[in-house]
This record gives structure tokens, sequence and C-alpha cells, in this order.
């Protein structure tokens, strides 16, 4: 049993896949991996309880939509693969999840031919660990990680199929019986599943558990950006000022869409906008998104329409969580160019 003061993760071998014996065509790298440590605490009946972290939180923006995609496109709890994630990777800070490798669940062997070699700990079955070298698969991005996991659970090991099958929401009425089930399974630690359902009851990440359909579609073909909102603030003059844009309150982390296809040409913090992007659209018009809690993208990107670009917030010069919207015809967005973003939304 792991030490109640720690967590540590323990992962089992994929299956091997045949045609996976590629090797670099670059000399090996060597790294050490890193197990979760993090400071849980037990109740006198040795119930496990975290305390909120921001860190832990930032990480989830970051592979909440990937997880919620393949959850749904696998039949998987994107709660429990979040919380896997948590574990198994400190929350994206082993060496093994950072860039280049991308590898959230400690899964070894290759990858599309994809791998690197790390120094890891191995127990010979008895509780004796010794030192070895090993294979870890090497991914382009967390939702291919999330990816060949969801396959790893749905199909199986060599010779049993169905060894994971108690995972997936077909055969468990809730997470809590696919957190059970994946403990002696997937990790041999025998807290695994409190820790698992604690980390989900923390972070609400049974939220990532719910299809999410995309906003609706305007007459104009400008997607909505939220599918949850209230308008509280109007385009144009306000009293003695001007009102760039529309705002349109929101719960915080409420994820935001892009109106239109297009390519970031700023994502940065501005003290009064707080975290925003702008976006240039194919005509060369731009969208506004700002307030962000956080944003998804980077300069450069290229983005679809409807994607989820961030999360609503409250940051530079806000009262509270909404989304502040403007479009301009070009990219200046000099007030003079500014249009109105409620008769682009909804015709009116």
């Amino acid at each position: 049993m792991t030490k109640p003061n720690h967590i540590e993760s323990s992962k089992k071998e994929a299956p091997k896949t045949e045609g996976q014996t590629k090797t670099f065509s670059t000399p090996q790298q060597i790294e050490s991996t890193e197990s979760f440590q993090s400071q849980p605490i037990l109740s006198g009946n040795e119930e496990i309880h975290f305390d909120k972290n921001e860190s832990v939180e930032n990480f989830i923006m970051k592979i909440g939509e990937s997880a919620r995609k393949i959850g749904q496109k696998y039949d998987l709890y994107a709660s429990v693969m979040i919380a896997q994630a948590i574990l198994e990777s400190a929350s994206g800070q082993s060496q093994l999840a950072q860039a280049p490798n991308y590898n959230l669940f400690g899964i070894k062997g290759t990858y599309n031919g994809n791998f690197v070699i790390m120094v890891t700990n191995e127990d010979l079955g008895n509780g004796t660990l010794y030192t070895t070298q090993s294979k870890f698969r090497v991914y382009e991005n967390y939702e291919e990680s999330f990816e060949d996991y969801a396959k790893l659970l749905t199909k199986g090991i060599s010779g049993n199929k169905d060894f994971y099958a108690g995972a997936l929401k077909a055969n468990s009425k809730t997470y809590r019986e696919a957190t059970k089930f994946l403990t002696g399974r997937y990790a041999t630690d025998t807290q695994y599943y409190l820790k698992l359902n604690e980390l989900i009851k923390t972070y609400d990440l049974t939220n990532y558990d719910k299809e999410v359909k995309g906003p609706q579609m305007s007459k104009t073909g400008y997607q909505v950006p939220i599918h949850n909102y209230s308008i509280t603030s109007l385009f144009g003059n306000r009293g003695n000022e001007f009102h760039r844009g529309l705002d349109m309150a929101a719960t915080q982390g409420e994820p935001i869409h892009a109106v239109k296809a297009g390519k970031v040409v700023k994502a940065e913090f501005h003290y009064s906008w707080g975290n925003y992007v702008v976006i240039q659209h194919e005509d060369g018009s731009t969208a506004l998104y700002a307030h962000q809690q956080q944003y998804l993208v980077k300069t450069g990107d290229n983005v679809l329409q409807g994607q989820i670009i961030g999360y609503v917030g409250s940051t530079g010069n806000s009262t509270g969580p909404h989304l502040h919207l403007e479009i301009c015809k070009d990219s200046s967005l000099s007030q003079s160019m500014l249009v109105d973003p409620k008769t682009l939304l909804f015709g009116d």
C-alpha cells in the first residue's frame, strides 16, 4: 500500500504490437521518470482528500476537452481518464508527459515507431524494486495520448480483450465502479480508486463526462461562441463611453468557440482585456475574445470554426466572468472599423 503522505503512479506495460520494433534515427535519449508527489489529507477513517491546486486546474484545462472527445468516442469516463492523467503524469510535470513526449499514462512500447528510453523502477513481483531502462511511447500531442490509452482499455491485452472492459460506461453504472475495476488491473496501488474518486470530486471532473453540443450557427455564417450565456452589455454608446463589443456572461470555465475559422494573430495578456485572443478570418475581418480564464491557442495557430480556443474568465478589467467579443472589419481593431457582433451572431 502506498504511504499515506505520498502518491506514486503504478503503471502496467501495454501489450507489445507487431511492427513496433523501429529504433531512433537519432541518438537514444535516456531520462529518469518521475512519480507524482502530492500531499493528500487522510481522515480518521482513511478517506483521502485533496485540496484544490491551481497548477492541477490549469493542467485539467489543457487536457479536458481532449478527454471529453475521446471519452465520447470510446464509451469511457473522461473524468476517470483525466484523474488518471493527473496521477500518472504528475499533472503534466513528469518528463514523460512533457513535450516532445506527451505520454500521460506511462504506456510502454513504441507508437508509430516513436519512443523514448527512460530509467524506471520495476517490481520483481515480491515488492523488490530494481532499476532498468524501458521504452515509452511518444505522441504528437495529448489527444493522441488519450486515444492510444482508450484503445488499450477497449481492446484489452494480448490473450484477454476484456481485461479492461469494466472501465467502459456500458459495463459500469458510475465512474466509481470504473475506478474500482481499474484498481489491481491498470494499477497495483490498492488505494488507486480512492485517489481517482477524490480527484474527480475535488475538481468536478464529471463535467467532462457530458457531451457538449456546439453553439448555434447564425444565418450570416457566424457561430455563437458560447453555449450557455446571457447578454449583459451591448455594442455601442454606453453613457459617456463607447462599448466596443458584446458582453456575454457565463459560468467561469465555460468553453469559448471560434466564431469563424482563421489564424491567431494575438494571444496574450492586456491590462484591460485580460487574457485575450485575436483571430483573423479569411475575409480579413478579425474577432477579439477578451477576459479569458485561459486561452488554448497561440499566435500563428490555424483554428477551425467552432474550435474551443479558451475558457470564460474574469481577467483584466472585469467585474465578473464573461466573454467580451469584438468584431472588426479589418485587423486594425480601430473603433471606426468595429461592427456590432449581435447583428452577425443573431441577425438583428
